[in-house]
């Protein structure tokens, strides 16, 4: 409305207020209180119609963002057929395609972490690591578990930090995600927009 009848600072203090739910840097990301769609209040909209306003009025800058919302609300709300939530079809296609690939990152990034990883034998009687000494099985069955966990727990989300429950220690817990935040950084800053077929960020 504010574009339609011309009130432009109107307009701009509006975009100005969705940088802070729309980060593009990873800064922001992390230290940003409300997150996409919720910048809006109740009721919430669907991630799709705030995709369609955002190409509609060409907020540039909020598109990877908001494709990555539409991406982690599963497939069947991706491809709503609700009024408002339909998403054109280019978008539609450079989403599915996102979706394929960072199911793909995440799986590979879970191997390199687990196999690559410094995940030594934790003497802690309640982590998974704690397998002993002689125990190449037992040791394999933990390092399955926590890659099943990295994979399914966080549900492909490329953004979130590591959902592992308590299968490990909080000390071998705060040094699996030392390693995964730098792959979280990576994921933001080179990989999200251009995950959905988007410039980098501008």
């Amino acid at each position: 409305m504010a574009a339609k009848y011309g009130f432009s600072d109107v307009r701009e203090g509006l975009v100005k207020d969705l940088k802070v739910a729309y980060p593009t840097k990873w800064e922001d990301f992390t230290a940003a209180r409300v997150l996409g769609e919720d910048i809006f209040g109740l009721p919430k909209p669907h991630p799709n119609a705030v995709l369609n306003l955002f190409l509609e009025q060409n907020i540039k800058f909020a598109l990877p963002f908001a494709a990555y919302q539409v991406r982690i609300g599963g497939f069947s709300a991706v491809t709503s057929g609700e009024p408002g939530t339909t998403l054109p079809r280019r978008t539609l296609v450079s989403i599915i395609h996102g979706r394929e690939v960072t199911t793909e990152m995440t799986t590979l990034t879970a191997h390199d972490i687990v196999s690559m990883g410094d995940l030594g034998v934790c003497p802690d009687g309640s982590c998974v690591l704690n397998v002993g000494t002689d125990s190449t099985e037992g040791r394999r069955d933990a390092l399955q578990r926590i890659f099943r966990a990295m994979v399914v727990g966080n549900k492909c989300d490329l953004l979130s930090p590591l959902s592992l429950g308590t299968l490990t220690c909080a000390e071998c817990t705060n040094r699996l995600e030392k390693v995964h935040l730098g792959y979280r950084k990576n994921w933001f800053w080179e990989t999200l927009p251009s995950l959905f077929g988007l410039e980098r960020w501008e």
